[in-house]
Protein backbone atom coordinates (compact mmCIF):
# COMPACT_ATOMS: atom_id res chain seq x y z
CA UNK A 1 0.00 0.00 0.00
CA UNK A 2 2.81 2.34 0.94
CA UNK A 3 4.60 1.65 -2.35
CA UNK A 4 1.39 2.32 -4.28
CA UNK A 5 0.96 5.68 -2.58
CA UNK A 6 4.50 6.68 -3.57
CA UNK A 7 4.62 5.03 -7.01
CA UNK A 8 3.98 8.21 -8.97
CA UNK A 9 6.58 10.07 -6.89
CA UNK A 10 9.19 7.39 -7.52
CA UNK A 11 8.48 7.40 -11.26
CA UNK A 12 8.67 11.20 -11.52
CA UNK A 13 11.94 11.41 -9.57
CA UNK A 14 13.50 8.55 -11.55
CA UNK A 15 12.52 10.18 -14.84
CA UNK A 16 13.98 13.50 -13.66
CA UNK A 17 17.25 11.85 -12.57
CA UNK A 18 17.52 9.96 -15.87
CA UNK A 19 16.78 13.14 -17.83
CA UNK A 20 19.42 15.07 -15.88
CA UNK A 21 21.96 12.29 -16.46
CA UNK A 22 21.14 12.01 -20.16
CA UNK A 23 21.33 15.75 -20.72
CA UNK A 24 24.60 16.06 -18.81
CA UNK A 25 26.23 13.28 -20.83
CA UNK A 26 24.92 14.30 -24.26
CA UNK A 27 25.74 17.97 -23.73
CA UNK A 28 29.30 16.97 -22.84
CA UNK A 29 29.95 14.98 -26.00
CA UNK A 30 33.04 16.30 -27.78
CA UNK A 31 33.30 15.98 -31.56
CA UNK A 32 36.30 15.85 -33.85
CA UNK A 33 36.56 16.91 -37.50
CA UNK A 34 36.68 14.31 -40.27
CA UNK A 35 39.29 16.45 -42.05
CA UNK A 36 42.08 17.16 -39.58
CA UNK A 37 44.72 18.85 -41.76
CA UNK A 38 44.73 21.38 -44.55
CA UNK A 39 47.12 23.34 -46.73
CA UNK A 40 46.06 26.65 -48.22
CA UNK A 41 48.36 28.31 -50.81
CA UNK A 42 48.00 32.07 -51.15
CA UNK A 43 49.58 35.05 -52.89
CA UNK A 44 49.75 38.66 -51.74
CA UNK A 45 51.33 41.50 -53.71
CA UNK A 46 51.98 44.87 -52.12
CA UNK A 47 54.06 47.95 -52.82
CA UNK A 48 56.41 49.48 -50.25
CA UNK A 49 58.48 52.60 -50.94
CA UNK A 50 57.97 52.15 -54.68
CA UNK A 51 59.00 48.47 -54.72
CA UNK A 52 56.55 45.67 -55.49
CA UNK A 53 56.82 42.57 -53.34
CA UNK A 54 54.94 39.29 -53.80
CA UNK A 55 54.41 36.76 -51.05
CA UNK A 56 53.85 33.17 -52.22
CA UNK A 57 53.23 30.96 -49.23
CA UNK A 58 51.15 28.13 -47.81
CA UNK A 59 49.04 28.37 -44.67
CA UNK A 60 49.12 24.95 -43.00
CA UNK A 61 46.50 23.99 -40.43
CA UNK A 62 46.06 20.92 -38.24
CA UNK A 63 43.57 19.83 -35.61
CA UNK A 64 45.28 19.10 -32.27
CA UNK A 65 42.37 17.85 -30.15
CA UNK A 66 39.66 19.18 -27.87
CA UNK A 67 40.41 21.52 -25.01
CA UNK A 68 39.31 24.79 -23.44
CA UNK A 69 39.52 26.98 -20.36
CA UNK A 70 36.22 25.76 -18.95
CA UNK A 71 34.48 23.94 -21.78
CA UNK A 72 36.91 21.24 -22.96
CA UNK A 73 34.71 20.26 -25.92
CA UNK A 74 36.20 23.10 -27.95
CA UNK A 75 38.06 21.88 -31.04
CA UNK A 76 41.58 23.30 -31.22
CA UNK A 77 43.46 24.03 -34.44
CA UNK A 78 46.90 25.50 -35.00
CA UNK A 79 47.98 27.27 -38.16
CA UNK A 80 51.37 28.26 -39.51
CA UNK A 81 52.67 30.23 -42.47
CA UNK A 82 56.02 28.96 -43.70
CA UNK A 83 58.56 29.23 -40.88
CA UNK A 84 56.85 32.12 -39.09
CA UNK A 85 55.84 29.94 -36.16
CA UNK A 86 52.48 28.61 -35.05
CA UNK A 87 49.79 31.24 -34.71
CA UNK A 88 51.80 34.04 -36.37
CA UNK A 89 49.91 35.29 -39.44
CA UNK A 90 51.19 38.87 -39.51
CA UNK A 91 54.11 40.18 -41.58
CA UNK A 92 56.03 43.20 -40.33
CA UNK A 93 56.79 45.15 -43.49
CA UNK A 94 58.65 48.09 -42.01
CA UNK A 95 59.82 49.39 -38.63
CA UNK A 96 60.66 52.95 -37.69
CA UNK A 97 61.19 54.89 -34.49
CA UNK A 98 58.34 53.44 -32.43
CA UNK A 99 56.28 53.00 -35.60
CA UNK A 100 55.64 50.01 -37.83
CA UNK A 101 53.73 48.80 -40.85
CA UNK A 102 52.15 45.35 -40.71
CA UNK A 103 50.44 43.11 -43.20
CA UNK A 104 47.73 41.06 -41.54
CA UNK A 105 46.80 37.98 -43.56
CA UNK A 106 43.57 37.45 -41.58
CA UNK A 107 43.97 33.68 -41.60
CA UNK A 108 42.13 31.85 -38.80
CA UNK A 109 42.71 28.10 -38.52
CA UNK A 110 39.16 27.17 -37.50
CA UNK A 111 37.73 29.33 -40.29
CA UNK A 112 39.88 27.67 -42.94
CA UNK A 113 38.97 24.22 -41.60
CA UNK A 114 35.25 24.89 -41.91
CA UNK A 115 34.73 24.95 -38.15
CA UNK A 116 33.99 28.56 -37.36
CA UNK A 117 31.03 29.79 -35.32
CA UNK A 118 32.50 33.27 -34.88
CA UNK A 119 31.52 35.71 -37.62
CA UNK A 120 35.04 36.71 -38.62
CA UNK A 121 34.00 38.03 -42.02
CA UNK A 122 30.35 38.89 -41.62
CA UNK A 123 30.99 42.61 -42.06
CA UNK A 124 34.16 42.59 -44.15
CA UNK A 125 35.59 40.34 -46.88
CA UNK A 126 38.12 37.60 -46.25
CA UNK A 127 41.21 39.46 -47.41
CA UNK A 128 44.61 40.70 -46.23
CA UNK A 129 44.90 44.17 -44.71
CA UNK A 130 47.76 46.59 -44.13
CA UNK A 131 48.01 48.65 -40.94
CA UNK A 132 50.21 51.54 -39.86
CA UNK A 133 50.90 52.02 -36.13
CA UNK A 134 52.21 55.37 -34.95
CA UNK A 135 54.36 56.07 -31.89
CA UNK A 136 51.28 56.00 -29.67
CA UNK A 137 50.17 52.63 -31.04
CA UNK A 138 47.21 54.17 -32.81
CA UNK A 139 46.16 51.99 -35.73
CA UNK A 140 45.50 53.36 -39.22
CA UNK A 141 44.36 51.44 -42.29
CA UNK A 142 42.80 54.12 -44.48
CA UNK A 143 44.24 54.55 -47.97
CA UNK A 144 45.34 58.16 -47.37
CA UNK A 145 47.48 57.30 -44.34
CA UNK A 146 48.93 54.19 -45.98
CA UNK A 147 49.77 56.16 -49.14
CA UNK A 148 51.58 58.75 -47.01
CA UNK A 149 53.66 55.89 -45.56
CA UNK A 150 54.48 54.63 -49.04
CA UNK A 151 52.61 51.33 -48.79
CA UNK A 152 49.57 49.86 -50.48
CA UNK A 153 47.99 46.50 -51.19
CA UNK A 154 48.00 45.69 -54.89
CA UNK A 155 46.44 42.25 -55.27
CA UNK A 156 45.94 38.87 -53.60
CA UNK A 157 44.72 35.36 -54.30
CA UNK A 158 43.17 33.57 -51.35
CA UNK A 159 41.96 29.98 -50.93
CA UNK A 160 38.44 29.00 -49.91
CA UNK A 161 37.81 27.35 -46.53
CA UNK A 162 37.17 23.63 -46.73
CA UNK A 163 33.84 21.97 -46.01
CA UNK A 164 34.18 19.82 -42.92
CA UNK A 165 32.02 17.49 -40.86
CA UNK A 166 32.28 16.33 -37.28
CA UNK A 167 31.94 12.97 -35.54
CA UNK A 168 31.96 11.65 -31.99
CA UNK A 169 35.29 11.91 -30.18
CA UNK A 170 34.65 11.39 -26.47
CA UNK A 171 32.57 12.54 -23.51
CA UNK A 172 34.24 15.51 -21.90
CA UNK A 173 33.97 16.40 -18.24
CA UNK A 174 31.07 18.63 -17.26
CA UNK A 175 31.13 22.41 -17.15
CA UNK A 176 29.05 25.15 -15.55
CA UNK A 177 26.88 25.25 -18.67
CA UNK A 178 24.85 22.28 -17.40
CA UNK A 179 23.75 23.93 -14.15
CA UNK A 180 20.74 25.92 -15.39
CA UNK A 181 19.40 23.14 -17.68
CA UNK A 182 19.68 20.48 -14.95
CA UNK A 183 17.95 22.77 -12.44
CA UNK A 184 15.23 23.36 -15.03
CA UNK A 185 14.74 19.61 -15.48
CA UNK A 186 14.54 19.18 -11.70
CA UNK A 187 11.98 21.99 -11.50
CA UNK A 188 9.88 20.22 -14.12
CA UNK A 189 9.99 17.15 -11.88
CA UNK A 190 8.90 19.26 -8.91
CA UNK A 191 6.06 20.73 -11.00
CA UNK A 192 4.97 17.22 -12.02
CA UNK A 193 4.80 16.20 -8.35
CA UNK A 194 2.78 19.31 -7.48
CA UNK A 195 0.31 18.47 -10.27
CA UNK A 196 0.08 14.70 -10.13
CA UNK A 197 0.76 13.78 -6.50
CA UNK A 198 -2.46 14.62 -4.70
CA UNK A 199 -2.95 15.16 -1.00
CA UNK A 200 -4.51 12.19 0.79
CA UNK A 201 -8.19 12.60 1.54
CA UNK A 202 -8.99 13.58 5.11
CA UNK A 203 -5.30 14.30 5.78
CA UNK A 204 -4.86 17.02 8.38
CA UNK A 205 -1.48 18.72 8.38
CA UNK A 206 0.40 18.73 11.68
CA UNK A 207 2.81 21.36 13.08
CA UNK A 208 5.75 19.37 11.63
CA UNK A 209 4.19 19.75 8.19
CA UNK A 210 4.06 23.52 8.67
CA UNK A 211 7.75 23.51 9.59
CA UNK A 212 8.51 21.33 6.57
CA UNK A 213 6.61 23.66 4.24
CA UNK A 214 8.41 26.69 5.63
CA UNK A 215 11.76 24.97 5.12
CA UNK A 216 10.82 24.22 1.51
CA UNK A 217 10.47 27.93 0.85
CA UNK A 218 13.54 28.92 2.89
CA UNK A 219 15.77 26.43 1.07
CA UNK A 220 14.29 27.32 -2.32
CA UNK A 221 14.86 31.05 -1.92
CA UNK A 222 18.22 31.01 -0.13
CA UNK A 223 20.35 27.90 -0.59
CA UNK A 224 19.12 27.03 -4.09
CA UNK A 225 20.03 30.42 -5.69
CA UNK A 226 23.38 30.40 -3.86
CA UNK A 227 24.33 26.91 -5.07
CA UNK A 228 23.11 27.68 -8.59
CA UNK A 229 25.41 30.70 -8.78
CA UNK A 230 28.30 28.71 -7.30
CA UNK A 231 27.78 25.96 -9.88
CA UNK A 232 27.49 28.38 -12.79
CA UNK A 233 30.71 30.16 -11.83
CA UNK A 234 32.66 27.13 -10.63
CA UNK A 235 34.75 27.41 -13.81
CA UNK A 236 35.81 31.01 -13.25
CA UNK A 237 39.37 29.82 -12.61
CA UNK A 238 39.16 27.10 -15.24
CA UNK A 239 37.36 23.79 -15.51
CA UNK A 240 38.49 20.58 -13.86
CA UNK A 241 37.68 16.89 -14.11
CA UNK A 242 38.14 16.41 -10.34
CA UNK A 243 35.11 14.92 -8.62
CA UNK A 244 35.19 17.68 -6.01
CA UNK A 245 34.79 20.20 -8.82
CA UNK A 246 32.28 18.29 -10.93
CA UNK A 247 29.87 17.60 -8.09
CA UNK A 248 29.20 21.31 -7.56
CA UNK A 249 27.24 21.40 -10.82
CA UNK A 250 24.61 19.00 -9.49
CA UNK A 251 23.91 20.34 -5.98
CA UNK A 252 21.21 22.79 -7.18
CA UNK A 253 19.27 20.04 -8.99
CA UNK A 254 19.63 17.81 -5.93
CA UNK A 255 18.15 20.54 -3.72
CA UNK A 256 15.14 20.88 -6.05
CA UNK A 257 14.51 17.13 -6.20
CA UNK A 258 14.77 16.79 -2.42
CA UNK A 259 12.18 19.53 -2.05
CA UNK A 260 9.98 17.77 -4.61
CA UNK A 261 10.16 14.50 -2.66
CA UNK A 262 9.41 16.41 0.53
CA UNK A 263 6.21 17.84 -0.97
CA UNK A 264 5.09 14.39 -2.13
CA UNK A 265 5.77 12.75 1.23
CA UNK A 266 3.98 15.51 3.10
CA UNK A 267 0.89 15.10 0.89
CA UNK A 268 0.87 11.38 1.65
CA UNK A 269 1.04 11.88 5.41
CA UNK A 270 4.74 11.22 6.01
CA UNK A 271 5.52 14.42 7.88
CA UNK A 272 8.81 13.37 9.50
CA UNK A 273 10.11 11.76 6.31
CA UNK A 274 9.14 14.89 4.38
CA UNK A 275 11.22 17.00 6.76
CA UNK A 276 14.17 14.62 6.54
CA UNK A 277 14.07 14.39 2.74
CA UNK A 278 14.26 18.15 2.20
CA UNK A 279 17.27 18.33 4.53
CA UNK A 280 19.19 15.65 2.63
CA UNK A 281 20.37 18.06 -0.09
CA UNK A 282 21.63 20.75 2.30
CA UNK A 283 23.17 18.07 4.57
CA UNK A 284 25.06 16.44 1.69
CA UNK A 285 26.36 19.84 0.59
CA UNK A 286 27.38 20.75 4.14
CA UNK A 287 29.25 17.46 4.67
CA UNK A 288 30.92 17.77 1.29
CA UNK A 289 31.98 21.35 1.99
CA UNK A 290 33.39 20.45 5.42
CA UNK A 291 35.33 17.46 4.05
CA UNK A 292 36.66 19.55 1.15
CA UNK A 293 37.75 22.31 3.53
CA UNK A 294 39.54 19.82 5.79
CA UNK A 295 41.30 18.18 2.82
CA UNK A 296 42.53 21.57 1.56
CA UNK A 297 44.13 22.18 4.97
CA UNK A 298 46.48 19.23 4.49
Amino acid sequence: MKNKKLLSTIIIVLVAVLAITAYSVFSSVAQKPTVTEGEFPFTITYELDGEKVTINEVYKVRYTGNDGYADTKTRIYVGEIGNMGEGNTVYTLKKGDNTRIELCTNFYPEYMMGDCEAGYFDEEPFAPAIYYYDAEEIEYHDEETLAAQGVKLISFEYPEPIENSFVFSHVSHFSGEIVIPTVFIALLGLLAIVIFVKKEKDLVYKPIDTVSTALNFIISFTLLPFLTIVGMFADINGGSSDFTHQIFYFFPALIVLCNAVSIALRRKGYGIKALISELIGPAVFAVFYIVLTVLEMF
